[in-house]
C-alpha cells in the first residue's frame, strides 16, 4: 500500500525544507519552493506514490520549482545567512563551519550548487543527478569538480573548516 500524502508530508517535510534551503541558498524562499511544491503534488498525490522513487519525484519537483522561480524573477537571491533548521542542534564548535560552508555554496552558480547538493546532501550518483538536472552524467562531473574546486578556493588554509564537505577531503 502507497503512503498517504499526510503521511509522506509529516515524515519528510524537514527534509525537503533542508533540500530546498541547499538549493536556494534563502530559507524564505525554501519554505515558498516547498509548499508550491507540496500544493501541486497533493492532487497527484496517488500517480507519485505509486512511482518508484517518489522521493526523488519530488526533490525533482523542488528542484524545477526553484529553477522556475528564478527564470521568473529574474534577479538573484541575496541573503545575509541561512537559518538553523528548525529541531536540530547545531554544536557550538561547529557553527562557524556550517556558516562559512553555506556563504560559499551561495557564490556557486545554481546547476554546481544542485550538483554538489544532490551528491553530498542526497547522496545520489551521477547518474541520478544527470536525470535529475537533464543533462549528461559528465555534464554533471565537471559541474561537481569546479562547485569543489570553488569551494576549496574560497577556503583559504588556515581558514578551511575541518568538515566542510562530508565525505570529500580538502585539497
Amino acid at each position: 500500500m502507497s503512503e498517504s500524502f499526510e503521511d509522506y508530508v509529516s515524515a519528510r517535510a524537514d527534509g525537503l525544507l533542508r533540500y530546498a534551503m541547499v538549493v536556494t541558498a534563502d530559507a524564505h524562499v525554501a519554505e515558498d519552493v516547498v509548499q508550491s511544491v507540496l500544493e501541486r503534488a497533493y492532487p497527484r498525490w496517488a500517480r507519485i506514490a505509486a512511482m518508484e522513487h517518489p522521493d526523488a519525484y519530488v526533490r525533482r519537483m523542488v528542484l524545477n520549482e526553484f529553477i522556475s522561480l528564478r527564470r521568473r524573477i529574474g534577479r538573484v537571491f541575496v541573503v545575509e545567512r541561512v537559518p538553523e533548521a528548525p529541531g536540530l542542534p547545531d554544536p557550538a564548535d561547529s557553527h562557524a563551519d556550517r556558516a562559512a560552508l553555506i556563504a560559499e555554496l551561495r557564490r556557486l552558480p545554481n546547476r554546481q550548487r544542485a550538483a554538489v547538493a544532490l551528491r553530498y546532501w542526497d547522496d545520489l550518483t551521477d547518474a541520478q543527478i544527470a536525470e535529475q538536472l537533464g543533462c549528461r552524467e559528465v555534464t554533471v562531473r565537471g559541474y561537481i569538480r569546479r562547485g569543489l574546486r570553488t569551494l576549496r578556493l574560497g577556503f583559504d588554509g588556515a581558514d578551511a573548516p575541518a568538515t566542510a564537505i562530508p565525505g570529500v577531503e580538502n585539497r
